[in-house]
């Protein structure tokens, strides 16, 4: 930060987290389904921040589909801070877990940082798509619940048909369950159902923040 006439000057950078090129077309969210519930976890350590910074916003690298645009209404974006590197087992869709393990999986300060908006994939599209944030994030990485937990809740209340696409670039991480899951039709599940913990890929995400 730079001081100039006794105020103080925010800078402002952005990391990328993930290269990889695996297919998901459940996240960040799933088109085909009219809710869901979707979550991942990004570590202190992929973040390489020592010190507290505000998030703004989160772009992910999205592939459109080759013949139409996709657009879902009703969609939030939530930021939280968790204790594991990956989803244990027993995990809820409110994001606790019930009952506790052993060693806890724990959550805290999760916080809506975008409501109610429209989530739209250009047809034909293969670059990355941001959700500027209506609130910015306090991510606190000297917090005991230091990793990064990103929750999408789609709300849109009907499905698009179609081919398999849109889909984000996802990455595998040493087989470790960093994403989660659980949609379905015709009404959003309960935030005390489970949810699936999933090995099978993460998306790339472009984070923007302020120190």
């Amino acid at each position: 930060m730079s001081v100039i006439n006794s105020h103080i000057i925010k800078s402002n950078f952005n990391n990328t987290i993930g290269v990889g090129t695996i297919n998901e077309s459940i996240y960040p969210m799933y088109h085909y389904y009219d809710y869901g519930f979707f979550g991942q976890i990004y570590t202190k350590a992929e973040l390489g921040i020592g010190v507290p910074i505000y998030i703004t916003r989160i772009d992910f690298h999205m592939v459109g589909d080759s013949l139409t645009d996709k657009q879902s209404i009703n969609q939030t974006l939530k930021i939280g801070q968790c204790n594991q590197d990956q989803f244990d087992i027993n995990i809820r869709n409110d994001f606790t877990q019930f009952p506790l393990q052993p060693v806890p999986w724990l959550s805290s300060n999760i916080t809506t940082v975008k409501s109610n908006f429209t989530w739209t994939i250009p047809e034909d599209y293969d670059d990355w798509i941001g959700v500027v944030f209506d609130t910015p994030y306090l991510y606190d990485p000297t917090n005991s619940n230091s990793n990064l937990l990103v929750i999408w809740e789609n709300r849109d209340g009907s499905y698009l048909s179609g081919s398999s696409t849109p889909y984000s670039e996802c990455s595998t991480s040493n087989n470790l369950y960093r994403s989660y899951y659980d949609y379905q039709d015709n009404t959003m599940p309960l935030t005390t159902e489970y949810g699936t913990r999933d090995n099978t890929g993460r998306p790339n995400i472009k984070i923007f923040f302020t120190v």
